[in-house]
């Protein structure tokens, strides 16, 4: 039984406990110096690197009580303790795209300071009890922020909500343990089992949330990287290197399922009118009002991409050449009835014309036959006069009947039609 004693008395010894957390605080503001020097756009990182700062000031005063005044360090160091927790706050705010709650950060900052000036004449439990309370209430905020965000986090900023959870059970832990054991909270630096252990549990939690920040700013900036290099940047949509790769990896599905596959090549009529006439920010406009016209009109399993300045490609699983047309058709139908305003404040419409390639269970088709045959069918509609659907039939007696007059299907063996040389970037006949 010595030897548990010694555990309890020596093993965990208060001093040497807060000098560890100095030193871990001070890895993690080394870690996040090293940081910024390559996120210095991230303001997220600048913020929370300053919480750390604050926060590292506060234990730094605590640990300096046998050098400064009890009042200083007990109003001192855990005010910026409270700080450095706020800014952990704001930081997270900043990464989840909320508003500054400016009021929402000074407010508690200020009524935490005459709080925590009242509590230096109380005995140390009492004192040690309700600052565990007020520290909880202070780190409670930041969890909520990310259990709002859900599944939509990063796994890195879940950890933190973990992280954040933990300290604030262990902060539970040692105001119930101070409550209930007075008399082993005489002394900041004794060596009480109980505080021990819930002054660990609490702060390493809370640098463990720091070191899991880090992580989930560096998973946000990969996640964008990826974004970037997959995706149109004015749109949304899938950028044509990307859709290539979908357009070849369901083609390889579907004929593994026998299903037909269609694909649709989809171009604003006139496009270049617009931008002449009401200039590129209408441009624009349009054509990010079009991708969300057809983005709401989509399966979860359909794929949408930007393959050229105005032209749209869809991949369509498991849909023959009727169903692509009454798609397409619908797509037609709402686009020729929105607009977008200019900056006098005038309705600008725009209409879109489509072409249609299906791929039928057993062909070879590839990538190259698929965008042939579509191309072909959106050159025919633009020659029938534009805001049209066109189906490019494979084989001569493959008709499907057209949905509405704008509709007409395309056979390539009985067209005398032969289409010029498209541009790069699906420039072609407008």
């Amino acid at each position: 039984m010595p030897h548990t004693r010694c555990v309890g008395h020596t093993l965990l010894h208060i001093p040497s406990l807060l000098v560890a957390v100095l030193l871990g605080f001070m890895l993690l503001t080394i870690e996040l110096a090293f940081s910024l020097k390559r996120l210095s756009y991230r303001p997220e990182l600048r913020t929370w690197t300053v919480g750390c700062w604050v926060m590292l000031a506060g234990f730094v005063t605590l640990a300096a009580r046998p050098a400064l005044p009890l009042w200083l360090s007990i109003i001192g160091g855990n005010w910026l303790i409270c700080a450095g927790i706020g800014f952990y706050t704001q930081a997270l705010r900043r990464m989840l795209g909320k508003p500054q709650a400016t009021l929402g950060f000074y407010l508690p900052l200020a009524l935490a300071l005459p709080a925590i000036a009242a509590m230096v004449p109380w005995p140390l439990a009492l004192r040690t009890s309700a600052m565990s309370a007020l520290y909880v209430l202070m780190i409670l905020p930041a969890i909520g922020l990310i259990l709002r965000r859900g599944m939509r986090a990063e796994p890195s900023l879940r950890t933190v909500a973990a992280m954040l959870a933990l300290a604030v059970g262990a902060l539970v832990v040692r105001a119930v343990d101070s409550w209930m054991h007075p008399g082993q909270y005489t002394d900041l630096m004794q060596a009480s089992l109980g505080q021990g252990l819930a002054f660990l549990g609490a702060f390493m939690a809370i640098l463990g949330a720091g070191f899991g920040f880090v992580l989930a700013v560096f998973e946000r900036v990969a996640n964008q990287l990826e974004e970037l290099a997959t995706r149109d940047g004015l749109t949304g949509c899938l950028n044509r290197s990307t859709t290539d790769a979908m357009l070849l990896h369901e083609l390889q599905r579907n004929r593994r399922l026998g299903t037909p596959l269609a694909f649709v090549l989809m171009d604003l009529d006139h496009f270049k009118s617009v931008n002449d006439r009401h200039g590129h920010r209408v441009g624009d406009a349009v054509l990010r009002q079009f991708a969300h016209t057809v983005r709401d009109r989509l399966r979860d399993s359909d794929v949408l991409g930007r393959t050229g300045g105005e032209e749209f490609a869809l991949i369509l699983p498991a849909t023959d050449g009727p169903g692509a047309m009454g798609l397409a058709d619908q797509i037609r139908r709402v686009v020729e009835s929105s607009w977008v305003t200019n900056e006098r404040g005038l309705r600008v419409q725009f209409t879109v014309s489509a072409g249609i390639a299906v791929a039928q269970p057993g062909d070879d088709s590839t990538p190259e036959h698929m965008y042939g045959r579509a191309d072909k069918a959106l050159y025919a509609a633009k020659r029938a006069g534009r805001n049209r659907v066109e189906l490019h039939a494979v084989q001569g007696n493959s008709v499907y009947a057209p949905l509405g007059p704008p509709i007409v299907a395309f056979d390539d063996s009985a067209s005398p039609l032969t289409p010029p040389p498209r541009r790069a970037g699906g420039q072609g006949l407008r």
